[in-house]
């Protein structure tokens, strides 16, 4: 009796502790905290360049989770950058230098894409002396654009007071424009420029800005258009993560370019604006491509110096110096 009693006291003993176990570690798995990491990029292209990660939630690295925020204008990231809200950003390559020269707190950690603007038209123009006297609707005053259209007219001896320009704060504000006719011509970067010349067989690509830059600067490659971010604070406490995203973005930029037929769908479930359907063929002059700093800094000294030649402005009030870019460990 005894023995059976004894037998039965170390069954439930056993099942007591099991059931212990099984229950601490349910509760380990319940309140397991991870590091939210926040990832912003406009609305378009940048946004693009980190669909897939996005769309299939890619694990960077154990015990942390990605916020992927895209926000609909470069004006409201600038906003949370400024304030530091932000941990890892596409922006534009001016607004990297302001950011650098505001907080002292955010680095370059390469481009996501060279220039990929076009001067388009329904009226009769060739080139860019035919501006002069029409209104011309532009987006973000004050930003890339903005400085990269300022400095190809300088370059050409136009004056550039002589043209009405018309500034919106993002290509789905500029589309419409065009397409209602209430203006004619414009500067429109892909994927939107796709999509217009889809809907309004009139509207012709006149110049590539990248290429205009080339040709009156005499920069390679173009100018960068869009630029990573990182801050500096999270690079010092998470270097393992940043290192694998930046691994993990070049992959999911090489994917969008070879998958053009996937990429559209993967836009649309993340709400990027742009028609799904038009974005894989947008992309074939959309010069999206993950260049790392170590292989852009004069291509950026060069930059930032053509945009404070311009207007000081641009870049935040001074030329930023090499604190700036972030390097590798």
């Amino acid at each position: 009796m005894r023995k059976k009693i004894s037998i039965l006291l170390s069954v439930v003993l056993s099942t007591t502790l099991l059931y212990g176990c099984n229950k601490k570690m349910d509760n380990e798995k319940e309140t397991k905290v991870y590091k939210e990491v926040n990832i912003a990029a406009p609305d378009g292209l940048p946004a693009i360049s980190m669909a897939k990660l996005a769309k299939e939630n890619i694990s960077i690295q154990d015990e942390y989770k990605q916020n992927y925020i895209i926000e609909k204008s470069a004006e409201a990231l600038s906003t949370d950058v400024m304030k530091e809200k932000i941990d890892i950003a596409i922006v534009p390559s001016n607004m990297a230098a302001i950011a650098y020269n505001k907080t002292s707190n955010y680095k370059i950690a390469g481009t996501v894409g060279m220039g990929s603007f076009y001067l388009v038209s329904s009226e009769d123009i060739t080139d860019f002396e035919d501006l002069v006297g029409k209104e011309v609707g532009n987006i973000g005053k004050g930003l890339t654009p903005e400085s990269i259209v300022q400095n190809i007219l300088k370059a050409k001896n136009i004056d550039s007071s002589k043209i009405n320009f018309n500034y919106v704060n993002s290509a789905n504000e500029l589309i419409p424009m065009l397409l209602t006719g209430k203006i004619k011509t414009a500067f429109v970067p892909e994927p939107a420029l796709t999509a217009l010349t889809s809907k309004n067989k009139e509207i012709k690509v006149i110049k590539s800005l990248n290429d205009e830059w080339k040709e009156v600067t005499g920069f390679k490659e173009g100018y960068p258009q869009s630029t990573l971010i990182i801050k500096e604070d999270f690079i010092k406490e998470n270097k393992d993560f940043v290192e694998k995203f930046l691994g993990a973005l070049t992959e999911s930029i090489s994917w969008a370019n070879i998958n053009t037929s996937k990429i559209g769908e993967y836009c649309k479930e993340i709400g990027i604006s742009t028609e799904h359907k038009v974005i894989g063929e947008s992309l074939k002059r959309a010069n999206l491509n993950f260049i790392p700093i170590k292989n852009m800094k004069k291509e950026y000294n060069d930059y930032y110096q053509k945009l404070s030649e311009f207007d000081i402005k641009t870049v935040g009030g001074k030329l930023p110096d090499e604190g700036i870019y972030f390097t590798e460990k």
